[in-house]
């Protein structure tokens, strides 16, 4: 869950005018009633039948109160054209373009802030949705007026066809305690990465836009979700309503991940010692406005967030030497002979 998953921005495309189009976030929008419901698409260089599977997910939901506000960071490919062709085809859908590669977190704030929905969600360009997500999460939301966003269950579809699916029907996210809802959601970073993914669910606008956003730091995309988490309760549809497309995290170096986020500033992100992620999740607990002994409960659930990295990054890192050591015993004996 480290990398926001989006399309990879790791080389800034070059300079270009924003496309003028057909439903443009850029140009002046007709006065008229706001979307019940904002996908916000952040793009880059995106493949052509993923993003189209993308866009026909969204156009074939059962609600018709949306829309679809995509953000094209400059890219250098087709995505513009295809994106541009959607829009003309339906008015619920926004196109507009960066005139150069702001990085992905600056994009994907980029994408809500020119959304207008009263709820809104985050979504992959090689990701989709069933078609019954959009009014079974708004029906769920309206139902239950308290609760900040609803959850649902995801699979990870890999190109290969394999799935990843897994039922986690435990507590979650609805005890009224903010403590409580922090300890589990730093408990699922911690668990498998396919039970979860708490900045790919449906969310009150509202309430998103008064936390900080995504910010420049690591996992960005965790603080974000532990910072709701303080905030309100989230409901869950306990049906799998979302995919993704499957990634295989471990081939993609941490170097690489930190260029998507911003191409220029990478190496701003570096954490040798593996403390800054767990330093950020207390700082969001200190600064969210609750009472003094919630904070100091929050204190324990890092502390084991932070022992459980720890050790993870060690023994990835001792599975990587004895790895390297072996293939260079292996190398002597075909040098030498056994």
């Amino acid at each position: 869950m480290n990398l926001i998953h989006s399309d990879s921005q790791i080389v800034p495309a070059p300079n270009s005018n924003p496309d003028i189009v057909a439903n443009s976030s850029t140009q002046p929008q007709e006065e008229s009633k706001c979307p019940l419901v904002s996908f916000g698409v952040p793009v880059y260089n995106a493949t052509d039948k993923y993003i189209r599977r993308l866009l026909d997910s969204l156009l074939a939901q059962t609600m018709s109160d949306f829309e679809v506000v995509i953000s094209d960071n400059a890219s250098s490919n087709g995505t513009s054209e295809i994106c541009q062709e959607y829009a003309r085809r339906d008015q619920r859908i926004r196109y507009h373009r960066n005139p150069e590669n702001i990085g992905q977190i600056a994009n994907f704030n980029r994408v809500l802030e020119l959304a207008s929905g009263k709820y809104f969600r985050w979504i992959g360009s090689d990701d989709w949705l069933e078609p019954d997500y959009a009014r079974k999460c708004v029906d769920t939301l309206e139902a239950r007026s308290n609760d900040i966003g609803v959850t649902t269950y995801q699979d990870h579809i890999g190109d290969d066809g394999i799935r990843l699916y897994r039922e986690y029907t435990g507590e979650r996210f609805e005890s009224p305690l903010p403590h409580v809802r922090f300890r589990r959601m730093l408990w699922f970073f911690t668990a498998d990465h396919i039970l979860i993914d708490p900045i790919y669910t449906m969310m009150r606008r509202e309430i998103l836009l008064k936390t900080p956003l995504l910010q420049f730091v690591p996992a960005t995309d965790q603080l974000l979700s532990t910072q709701l988490s303080l905030l309100g309760t989230f409901a869950h549809i306990p049906e799998c309503l979302a995919h993704r497309r499957q990634e295989f995290w471990h081939k993609i170096s941490q170097k690489e991940t930190y260029k998507s986020y911003a191409p220029e500033r990478y190496k701003e992100l570096s954490d040798p010692l593996g403390l800054r992620i767990p330093a950020q999740f207390l700082s969001a607990a200190w600064n969210t406005p609750i009472s003094n002994w919630e904070k100091i409960l929050c204190l324990w659930p890092v502390v084991r967030c932070a022992v459980i990295r720890r050790w993870n990054r060690t023994y990835t890192q001792l599975a990587q030497i004895k790895a390297f050591l072996k293939n260079q015993i292996t190398s002597l004996k075909k040098t030498y002979g056994s």
